[in-house]
């Protein structure tokens, strides 16, 4: 009854679980299989006859939190018709396998939630190599694209690529895929593998300021309007004003140098978000005291955020950034 109910707890129910020890950083989980009339896969004659036993130390899902082990004790049949000897199959650990396949599953499931492989590889005490070696079994090429397609590259470590690429549904905000690398060619390969009606499915392409992406677009997407995402206009402008500040900081005495260092959050907030008087006095002192070229940088990083977050009507919206970009020409 007691090992019933731990067999029941682990979910080992076609073994007898001999022994279960907590160690300090681990499980061990001794079992054995019962012995039972097997047919030979040889000869197909019935036999019952144990030849010895092979045990068997196999990787499991972690108990408690721990690495568990699972030391199998497994018979080895021999056939008294044909002599060859055997190991009757299981549904624990597949032949030659040394992790049980209930925690491939458990990887797997992992690895689609998200969670690093690293972290995984420490949780369950396997090594990361033959995490990776599931990867490409996991990897599927969406079929489909959105009718706003959004695409970015971001920073990873896939091969020998520093970046990868993301492709986003603009409406879900779901990921439709992740491409390799952001190489132009690499990206012609992908796309060319849709069929036109896919292509002509989406209606807007949301991109950063990068060309190749621009390229991309005009080939492939020659239905779509291509829209670049506003975040990257601001960042730019917000990257003017705090190159023209490093550079008056340079020209600076070493005491005022220390109090002008503090203004890169003032400078680069959004007027309307800074909360004291103080806040605004001390941005004015700055803007007043210090440099021309950069009271004229703030100005205009201002008006872009105006318009950016402007609750006006897309038509009056875009007039306003036409005029502020033709007064920048």
């Amino acid at each position: 009854m007691h090992n019933n109910c731990i067999k029941n707890l682990l979910n080992l129910k076609e073994v007898m679980v001999k022994n279960v020890k907590s160690l300090k950083d681990s499980i061990e989980v001794y079992i054995e299989l019962p012995v039972s009339e097997q047919i030979c896969p040889h000869c197909e004659a019935k036999t019952s006859y144990i030849h010895d036993y092979y045990t068997q130390p196999v990787k499991d899902i972690p108990i408690y939190f721990k690495p568990t082990t699972l030391i199998f004790k497994k018979p080895r049949y021999e056939c008294k018709n044909c002599g060859k000897t055997f190991y009757p199959k299981n549904e624990i650990v597949n032949k030659y396998a040394r992790k049980t396949s209930r925690l491939t599953a458990y990887i797997v499931n992992e690895l689609r939630s998200l969670i690093a492989a690293s972290d995984i590889s420490k949780r369950v005490n396997v090594s990361p190599s033959f995490i990776s070696k599931l990867l490409p079994f996991l990897a599927v090429t969406n079929s489909k694209l959105p009718k706003v397609l959004c695409i970015d590259e971001f920073k990873g470590n896939s091969g020998n690529y520093k970046y990868q690429v993301a492709l986003i549904d603009g409406e879900t905000h779901e990921v439709v895929d992740i491409i390799k690398c952001r190489y132009k060619h690499v990206l012609c390969d992908y796309f060319k593998k849709f069929p036109k009606e896919q292509l002509n499915n989406v209606k807007y392409l949301v991109t950063d300021l990068w060309e190749t992406y621009k390229d991309i677009g005009m080939t492939y997407f020659r239905k779509a309007k291509i829209v670049a995402d506003h975040f990257h206009f601001a960042r730019y402008a917000c990257n003017v004003v705090n190159e023209i500040r490093i550079q008056v900081q340079k020209n600076l005495p070493d005491k005022e140098r220390k109090y002008f260092k503090h203004s890169r959050k003032l400078l680069l907030c959004h007027k309307n978000k800074l909360k004291t008087e103080a806040q605004l006095d001390e941005l004015e002192y700055i803007l007043i005291n210090y440099s021309e070229n950069l009271r004229i940088a703030y100005r205009e990083k201002e008006e872009l955020l105006d318009i950016i977050h402007s609750k006006e009507a897309d038509d009056i919206r875009k007039q306003h950034f036409c005029e502020w970009v033709k007064r920048k020409s």
